[in-house]
């Protein structure tokens, strides 16, 4: 299930003269702030009316064919803040699209920039300020830009501060105005002209949201007297730092992949209007009930529960209408995040509230009983398997739809057993149990009449009758859903083709892509055939497999060396990168659907923190399961902390290589079942275990609660 989808298209007011915004939808959040009451360089604040802003070529442009804003050579990121209505849309060059200020959908940016090899990154790696770094007549020039939470004169609002700093290491005087857009206002007097061995900065703020309420826009002086740059940067780090102080945090050999697990949790949070898990800032800026579901699991995963109640009820809002999309998977998929939450949290009186009680306004807000019963209507298929639908974006009886709904099926067993529902849970293991049958005796006679040797994404058809035969077409992963892997951590059973095929069904996609692709990407959607915002997830039943194991952790790899159209932003589809863009590295030179892409961006963080630590409904602590061998190199650390594990518990883990000698150390609540220290290299590779026992075929040492350390020493040294 990757689909690629095409937004509902929306009339917008381009022009830059537009009228005045009034704000809709939620009300604003109780988020953290700080009253910027410190005076400011320039008492006399004042727009920048003498400035021309980027030349044209570097807008943030709306483009029909995607339905979504994008810049020079196929750019798109954002910045913003957590619930604001409309996030800010970034592009290459410094410029940005603010949606929701005065004037609706306006650039702002900074002539200065000309289309001179430049770099675009992240603040510390990954916070959610970007820097623009490009040379001007001999000088460094850098642009950085964020936006912050303000309240003035009691109400809330979001605006974007934007710094010009020029540094002058040549022997003669450099002219460097920043030409800003009009509108922006300025918070301090500089020179144009930098002197020899000098530099100067420029700063400027512009408002750009109201998190949906409609009081009126503050004036230049308003903003100006609201406090610095620096001010405003220190609050907008502290804030962000404080949030991921929340979640689990990792650290791993690849840094890079430090900084966009970082980065992405962030982005989500930019992403979300109020309580509304919207999929994207920019292009999909609704809920999807399959990526609500999906972006909600990781959250809880990585142990965000901060709003956790009322995420969950927003969530059942999304089920309920379907207004976006006619996703019955994520329907079937709504007892998932419940049940992550549960088990993460223990809170079984709010679950017992919403179990099998629908909302006030009754059907449109279901039950969490009502949705997995949905799945037992819904099978309206030949033999008994779920209905047709337009799930992966074309009508069929698609496989990854029968494994979707045996997900929600076990994680409702879970919830009705853990709250004590007998007759819900034993409904649910015979649901399961016949679902299950019907799937796997179906494929069972596909695959045998059709002799494939690969899951195939129809469960009816072999792929070259779909959408599927398009060797490039990512929809060749679908088969997989979440089921195999996320399965396992709920203790449902699992057999049949959806488990035994899963290398088959890699190994026969890979071969297809071979001189086509470059390794580890999975392909694209119509028109990009190139990656997508889900090529680290569509490895992620590879950690139910024997031989793919780390396939996600490889693909995250390639989208950040290969498919970034910003800052550790991915479009939902991208092509290959460009042959002439200005950005430092390989780009997409264009893409389709949301960039950042939140539900993206959730299962590539889900598969690496998945591949290093997960948790299963029955105590088990699963270490290690995806590391790939490089990782193992001498000397080299891997290390999580702050994982929830169950009922509330919250531990940290430290993994370390001395050549062919690992070490495994646990601090903190310890888990409240076993240990399974599972590193791929360790298959078939173990010499001897400090403590635990040993299971050779499956690369095992199974260890004690209350074990806090363990060396193993392996045969050979890890090989990749």
């Amino acid at each position: 299930m990757r689909p690629w989808r095409r937004a509902a298209l929306t009339t917008l007011a381009l022009s830059v003269g537009g009228g005045p915004l009034t704000g809709v939808g939620g009300g604003m959040r109780a988020a953290d702030m700080v009253a910027h009451t410190a005076g400011v360089r320039d008492p006399q604040a004042k727009l920048d009316s003498t400035a021309s802003g980027p030349a044209d070529k570097y807008d943030c442009v709306y483009n029909l064919n995607s339905d979504a804003f994008a810049g020079a050579y196929g750019t798109a990121s954002e910045i913003g803040w957590e619930g604001n209505q409309q996030g800010v849309v970034t592009c290459l060059g410094g410029t940005f699209l603010v949606q929701d200020g005065m004037y609706r959908y306006q650039n702002y940016g900074f002539g200065i920039y000309n289309g001179a090899p430049m770099t675009w990154t992240d603040a510390d790696g990954y916070l959610p300020a970007q820097i623009t770094t490009f040379r001007h007549s001999g000088a460094i020039v850098s642009i950085t830009e964020f936006a912050d939470r303000l309240l003035l004169g009691g109400d809330a609002y979001v605006a974007v501060y934007s710094r010009v700093a020029v540094s002058n290491p040549t022997g003669h005087v450099v002219a460097a105005n920043p030409e800003a857009s009009t509108g922006m206002v300025s918070l301090n007097t500089a020179p144009d002209s930098v002197k020899p061995h000098a530099s100067v900065v420029h700063d400027y703020v512009v408002a750009a949201d109201r998190f949906g309420n409609e009081y009126p826009w503050p004036s230049p002086q308003a903003l100006a007297n609201a406090g610095s740059f620096d001010q405003h940067f220190a609050h907008m780090r502290s804030f962000w730092n404080r949030q991921l102080a929340g979640i689990a945090e990792i650290s791993v050999p690849d840094v890079s992949l430090d900084d966009a697990y970082r980065s992405g949790f962030i982005y989500t949070q930019i992403a979300r209007s109020g309580n509304d898990l919207d999929t994207g800032v920019n292009g999909y800026e609704s809920e999807y009930s399959h990526d609500v579901m999906g972006i909600l699991t990781n959250l809880f995963t990585q142990g965000y529960f901060t709003d956790a109640h009322a995420l969950l009820l927003e969530a059942r809002n999304v089920v309920g209408t379907q207004d976006q999309c006619e996703c019955e998977d994520g329907v079937w998929l709504y007892s998932l995040p419940w049940a992550i939450y549960l088990m993460k949290t223990g809170d079984i009186s709010f679950v017992k509230e919403n179990f099998a009680s629908e909302g006030p306004m009754g059907a449109v807000q279901p039950s969490i009983e009502d949705t997995a019963h949905d799945i037992e209507a819904d099978r309206t298929g030949p033999s008994g398997i779920m209905e047709a639908t337009d799930d992966i974006d074309t009508e069929g009886y698609w496989t990854t739809d029968d494994y979707e709904a045996l997900l929600g099926l076990a994680a409702y067993r879970y919830l009705a057993q853990t709250i004590g529902d007998l007759p819900e849970a034993t409904w649910a293991t015979n649901e399961y149990d016949s679902l299950l049958s019907a799937t796997s005796k179906t494929l069972d006679a596909t695959i045998s009449h059709y002799g494939l040797n690969y899951l195939p994404c129809s469960i009816l058809q072999p792929n070259t009758a779909n959408r599927c035969a398009h060797p490039e077409d990512a929809n060749w992963t679908s088969p997989f859903g979440n089921w195999a892997w996320e399965g396992h951590l709920l203790g449902a059973t699992l057999s049949g083709p959806g488990a035994s095929m899963i290398d088959a069904t890699y190994t026969y996609g890979f071969r297809r892509l071979k001189g086509r692709l470059p390794p580890n990407t999975f392909g694209g959607f119509p028109d990009d055939y190139y990656s997508s915002g889900y090529n680290a997830a569509d490895g992620s039943a590879g950690l139910a497999s024997k031989h793919h194991r780390y396939q996600g952790i490889l693909s995250y790899e390639f989208m950040i060396e290969n498919s970034q159209s910003g800052p550790y932003s991915w479009w939902e589809s991208s092509t290959a990168p460009s042959t002439n863009t200005p950005w430092f590295g390989r780009h997409p030179a264009a893409g389709h659907g949301s960039s950042p892409h939140a539900w993206g961006i959730s299962g590539a963080n889900k598969v690496l923190l998945d591949s290093l630590v997960a948790q299963r409904t029955d105590g088990t602590l699963i270490v290690g399961r995806g590391v790939p061998p490089t990782w193992l190199d001498h000397g080299q650390t891997i290390s999580v902390t702050n994982f929830p594990t169950t009922d509330g518990q919250r531990l940290s883990l430290r993994v370390s290589s001395n050549g062919q000698s690992v070490s495994l150390t646990l601090r903190g609540q310890l888990p409240s079942g076993r240990v399974l220290f599972q590193l791929p290299s360790f298959t078939n590779n173990i010499a001897a275990t400090s403590t635990g026992s040993i299971n050779q075929r499956t690369g095992t040492v199974t260890l004690s609660p209350r074990t806090r350390s363990v060396t193993v020493e392996m045969r050979s040294a890890p090989v990749d």
